[in-house]
């Protein structure tokens, strides 16, 4: 049954927000606030856009043709002011529900499109076809994209260098992720699922190396596994300030330059003239090299590849998992800044240990406003004062943000 429906906001999803006259809440895909549409709901309370009876003032021409069909972008519809809003909207209506303050000092950073330096694409070739891109919205299709307004030349370069290798290398039909990563002139490519048997594949995986000019090709055959090598042509560097890496196969890197220098300076102005930092969720070392010039910098990480390649360069790293395994009070003390950049689930148990102790700067780098609001509450129950947020906005025309927290 078609329905008209008033769009009253946007949820933090990139849905927009609906009542219908018996009172439910419904969320509409690629509909702007302000909109009147007419749109069917199924019994999840999800609705699925018919038609826009009157386009609300927010709402734009998407830049993309692919726009509404591929699942990669879900906020090209709206105009750049009405994004905007949306993105710290998002982040300070999250710290208010969690009880937290909104800091006088809240900035935002805009990364543009074209800049994304890494992505998982996927691909599968049939009758001679080869498709490589993003899945549709809601649908293991998968939509071809040699246009992408996300990434960059380099990495569209390399897209479509590897594309006539895929048929030989997955087999015809079979699916394959494609993880391409563009690392300060270097290439990288890391694939997820399996290799057809047979030297055909073989064959097409060496000649996909030297046509993309790639450093190295890895394998893994579900997500979260860790990559194995399968080619390497020269090991794959990163610079993290001070700090040269060599980084495991498919380690994550920021989605773009932009992002990553972005959010250094963020994390460098909130650790100030702090002589004692602890680094936890290092990663590869993004903040662990800047941090390291002109101070003593530990850092932590489960990830053990990463901690191998930072102390194989004299950094002080240390493998743990923080999410069982908290760095306690008592090794904490010397410390006078904490950065901390955790997956999306957040740090709730360092948290906990944080809020319990009297270190001056805590910095705190997220890349999901549900979790860091709830961390966030906990340091201010405790006595931490939230003092400047800064929004970097690199995940372009999507509903995620990445935070950084000053909290003192």
């Amino acid at each position: 049954m078609v329905q008209t429906l008033d769009i009253l906001d946007i949820g933090s999803n990139g849905d927009g927000i609906a009542r219908t006259d018996d009172g439910r809440t419904v969320f509409v895909p690629l509909t702007a606030r302000g909109d009147v549409v007419e749109a069917t709901i199924d019994k999840e309370g999800r609705g699925q856009l018919i038609s826009v009876v009157t386009p609300s003032p927010d709402r734009a021409v998407p830049p993309c043709r692919h726009f509404g069909i591929c699942g990669g972008c879900s906020l090209q519809h709206i105009n750049n002011d009405a994004y905007h809003h949306f993105k710290r909207d998002t982040v300070l209506s999250m710290l208010e529900k969690a009880g937290v303050q909104r800091p006088d000092d809240v900035d935002a950073i805009f990364i543009p499109d074209h800049t994304r330096r890494r992505a998982n694409f996927a691909a599968r070739s049939v009758k001679g076809k080869t498709v490589i891109g993003f899945h549709e919205r809601k649908s293991a299709n998968i939509r071809d994209v040699p246009d992408c307004l996300l990434i960059t030349d380099e990495l569209r370069a390399a897209m479509e260098a590897f594309r006539p290798y895929v048929a030989d290398i997955a087999g015809e039909g079979n699916k394959i992720d494609i993880l391409i990563q563009c690392i300060e002139g270097q290439t990288e490519i890391a694939l997820t699922g399996k290799i057809a048997p047979g030297w055909e594949a073989q064959q097409a995986l060496s000649d996909a190396l030297r046509a993309t000019g790639a450093a190295r090709i890895s394998l893994r055959a579900r997500d979260y596994d860790q990559y194995e090598m399968l080619l390497e042509d020269k090991p794959c560097y990163k610079n993290f300030g001070p700090i040269t890496v060599n980084l495991a196969p498919g380690a994550f890197l920021q989605p773009s330059d932009e992002g990553e220098w972005a959010l250094t300076k963020c994390v460098m102005d909130g650790a100030g003239d702090a002589a004692r930092v602890v680094d936890l969720f290092c990663g590869n070392g993004t903040f662990t090299g800047p941090l390291g010039e002109g101070r003593d910098v530990i850092a932590f990480d489960l990830a053990a590849d990463a901690i191998v390649a930072l102390k194989s360069i004299g950094v002080q790293a240390h493998l743990r998992n923080l999410f069982k395994d908290p760095l306690a009070v008592e090794e904490l003390v010397s410390a006078d800044c904490v950065v901390l950049d955790p997956p999306r689930a957040g740090a709730q148990a360092q948290i906990q240990i944080l809020a319990q102790t009297d270190i001056p700067r805590i910095v705190y780098v997220s890349c999901s406003p549900q979790t860091f609001a709830r961390d966030a509450a906990i340091l201010v129950q405790c006595g931490y004062k939230l003092e400047k947020l800064t929004i970097v906005d690199q995940f372009i025309w999507s509903p995620h943000t990445e935070i950084v927290g000053v909290f003192s």
